[in-house]
């Protein structure tokens, strides 16, 4: 396809509102109606515009195929939160780590695909690399199909109502004995006032209802709209939303750079070099994700410990200033080398700086959210979601007129430093973040009932 680095940088936009718009789609609906079908949907969505970009051939069809897969690809930012909960599944101390590993998993496709990528595309032709992907993706759409139970729980109470007055009265237990202690009345007052009475367990449903295409709830659509709206009065969800936001938008400055940069004079690299200049960033990328996961959650019993065993959430985010300074140093690095020519391995050195600071801030920002609205962490997600795609939407319309008007090296300098200033943002949030949390729980609590949950 005969297309210009400005109509290229205009689809990854395209596909950034897609990753905004979906944010908001999705959740609600599997609220109302189960994760199975949104799974099943954007799955097969995904499938059928892969193999549509492969055979596309004008730029129109590249926005729209670019933003479709922007609007199917959100379920892995948004719905995940719901089928598989990380405050659910893990203990405070072990949050970071496995939100790390999440972070690693997401980012391997961001950087080493691009890589095999290169390879394929150089060895066959591009149009193969959408055909490899549209394989895949309907191995999974049959895989969802068939063998995705869905992961939403409609509790059922099994039993008769106690009727009889008779069974109201005295208690006939052991508390009626002269040597009953305070344990036994708690015991038997808890059994005796019960409404129901449980005669059986519930049967384990059948392979065909565990995969029917929906489950439906009772709650209004309008208030699982509603909730995630509000989320945006909290201070938490904007501080981590800005720091998702920023790491994005320079993360798709840095990709598109790359680009633009190494297939020109004097790097004249390859299709597939191109691609393995992606790999400095994802070491980076690994190394941030430990520093933030695994140090993370040690530091976090250590200052609960002397704090007396109480945990604040803010307690996590004294790690941040190595990772603020290197995501700044980390992209000034890689601008000035790159623009002024230098051996490609200070770009890739710059890359991986930038990787290590942008997968710590990523994983701390996220874990707090967990730690704080463990209620309402997939809502919390939609609002970062959202905003974390307005700057990804904007940034690449403005990358080529950038660079022609004041230079890769200056670029960078500002984004390196606007990055840092960015990041040191966890400073007022360490200071203030325990009284407004303290300030806002009212608000919480109202958010937490206009959505229906119970607080853990």
């Amino acid at each position: 396809m005969d297309v210009t680095y400005d109509e290229l940088n205009y689809g990854v936009a395209f596909n950034a509102a897609g990753l905004a718009l979906g944010s908001f789609l999705f959740i609600p609906l599997a609220r109302k109606y189960g994760s199975r079908p949104c799974y099943i949907f954007s799955t097969g969505l995904m499938a059928g515009v892969s193999w549509w970009s492969g055979y596309m051939h004008t730029v129109e069809e590249m926005y729209i195929t670019n933003f479709l897969s922007g609007l199917a690809g959100s379920v892995n930012e948004t719905i995940s939160e719901i089928t598989v909960q990380i405050a659910d599944l893990f203990f405070v101390h072990q949050r970071g780590t496995a939100n790390g590993l999440y972070i690693i998993a997401v980012m391997f496709g961001q950087f080493v695909c691009p890589s095999f990528v290169g390879f394929q595309a150089e060895a066959q032709d591009w149009r193969w690399t959408y055909y490899t992907t549209g394989i895949v993706l309907s191995v999974l759409f049959f895989l969802f199909v068939f063998c995705f139970e869905e992961t939403k729980f409609i509790p059922v109470s099994i039993g008769q109502a106690r009727n009889d007055s008779s069974q109201l009265g005295t208690p006939t237990s052991p508390c009626n004995e002269p040597k009953c202690t305070k344990d036994d009345m708690a015991i038997s007052g808890h059994l005796h006032n019960s409404d129901v009475v449980s005669e059986d367990q519930p049967n384990r449903l059948s392979y065909r209802q565990r995969i029917r295409l929906i489950t439906r709830t009772d709650e209004p659509l309008w208030r699982n709209y509603l909730v995630p709206l509000k989320m945006f009065l909290f201070p938490h969800v904007i501080f981590s939303a800005l720091q998702v936001a920023s790491c994005v938008a320079f993360l798709i400055l840095l990709t598109t750079t790359i680009s633009m940069v190494f297939a020109a004079p004097p790097y004249n690299f390859n299709t597939a070099g191109v691609g393995l200049m992606s790999l400095g960033p994802f070491v980076g990328n690994i190394l941030g994700s430990l520093y933030g996961g695994l140090l993370g959650d040690w530091v976090v019993v250590k200052l609960a410990r002397r704090n007396k065993g109480i945990f604040e959430p803010e307690m996590r985010l004294y790690i941040l200033l190595l990772p603020a300074l290197l995501m700044g140093g980390g992209l000034i690095l890689f601008g000035v080398s790159a623009d002024k020519g230098w051996h490609w391995i200070y770009p890739s050195i710059g890359g991986a700086l930038f990787g290590f600071g942008m997968a710590s801030m990523i994983d701390i920002s996220c874990t707090i959210i967990i730690d704080i609205y463990q209620n309402l962490t997939a809502e919390a997600f939609i609002s970062v979601t959202f905003i974390r795609n307005l700057p990804s939407i904007g940034v690449p319309f403005g990358i080529v007129s950038w660079t022609e008007s004041i230079g890769v090296t200056k670029l960078y300098i500002i984004s390196g430093c606007v990055a840092t200033l960015t990041c040191l943002l966890f400073i007022p949030c360490i200071i203030c973040g325990r009284r407004i949390r303290q300030n806002m729980w009212k608000m919480f609590e109202s958010v937490v009932q206009l959505k229906g949950a119970t607080r853990h």
